[in-house]
Formats: structure tokens, C-alpha cells, sequence
């Protein structure tokens, strides 16, 4: 048995740190901590893809996270996009935050807001 660390490799590994303020940290309340989590799980399971060598429960661990993960992100991207339609954004700069053309912008926003705000568009803005 040995008490040596798992890794050996010179490189050392830094800890991640998502930088938040104060206030942002209490407009999260605990959910900064359930994203945090997810994130550090899809990060391991991109590790352990690039490593090889990932067990079936592994990859099913990865493939849950980043479903998770995915979805808050879909979530907090669509209430972005309504909100700022709602503020008056222009399709241009949209189209330039999204990475698309105008056109593409202007059609992803007019089919979002035809449709209410969904459970995870209402968790991004609410918190429940």
C-alpha cells in the first residue's frame, strides 16, 4: 500500500475557481453549488474520454451530468434571448452573440418568444 498521490506528474493541477461576487453568489442561493457540480462531473468525464478507457457507468455519469448541465444552460440562454427582446436588442446584436447570421438570429428569436417560457426559462429567472 502506498500514500503517495494518485498523479506524480510534475504539472501541477490547479483547483478551478469560478469567480463570483458577493452578490451574484446570494442571487444564486444553492444553485451555484448544484451547477458547480455538474460542471466538475461533465469536466471528469471529459477527462476520463480523452483518457480512455471510461466504464459504461462512467460514460452514463458523464452523458446524466451533461444532460443536466444542458438543460439549465438551454434554460438560462432562452430567458437571456427573451429578456433581451423584451429590453428592446437589436436581431444584429443577437446574431453576434449567438454566432449566426441575422437571419438565424431573428428566426430562433421570433420562434422562442411564440412559445411561453418553459420550467427551466422560469427556474434561470426565478429560481424555482
Amino acid at each position: 500500500m502506498t500514500t503517495e498521490p494518485e498523479h506524480t506528474d510534475p504539472v501541477p493541477v490547479p483547483d478551478l475557481t469560478i469567480p463570483l461576487s458577493a452578490a451574484d453568489a446570494r442571487a444564486l442561493g444553492g444553485d451555484a453549488g448544484q451547477l458547480a457540480m455538474w460542471l466538475g462531473a461533465v469536466l471528469h468525464g471529459l477527462a476520463q474520454l480523452r483518457a480512455g478507457g471510461a466504464s459504461t457507468d462512467d460514460l452514463a455519469t458523464t452523458i446524466l451530468m451533461a444532460n443536466g448541465l444542458m438543460n439549465r444552460l438551454e434554460g438560462i440562454r432562452n430567458a437571456a434571448v427573451r429578456q433581451h427582446a423584451t429590453q428592446g436588442g437589436s436581431y444584429g446584436a443577437l446574431a453576434s452573440a449567438m454566432g449566426v447570421t441575422r437571419a438565424t438570429a431573428q428566426s430562433r428569436r421570433d420562434t422562442l418568444l411564440k412559445k411561453e417560457p418553459s420550467d427551466r426559462e422560469k427556474w434561470a429567472t426565478d429560481g424555482d
